[in-house]
């Protein structure tokens, strides 16, 4: 194993008490963060539905349901409310 895999996979987690979905927005493309917000902004989307869709694709993060409600609803540091 490289040293470099380990640092990846050391550094790759969202940083203690840090929202998931805040990390991985800051992380994401212009382009990619507002859909994103879009996406968690529609009530027609479920959370649950959204994390699977994100899971299940390569080039996206996983970012578990909960972080993605929290964010969207407020509840984390950002005090974004999308819904």
């Amino acid at each position: 194993m490289a040293l470099a895999d380990i640092a990846n996979r050391l550094t790759d987690e969202v940083p203690w008490r840090t929202c998931a979905t805040c990390h991985h927005l800051e992380q994401m493309s212009p382009a990619d963060a507002k859909t994103l917000r879009a996406l968690l902004a529609d009530r027609g989307v479920r959370f649950k539905d959204l994390a699977r869709e994100l899971e299940e694709d390569p080039d996206s993060p996983t970012i578990p349901w909960e972080a993605l409600s929290r964010h969207a609803r407020g509840g984390c540091s950002a005090r974004e409310n999308l819904r």
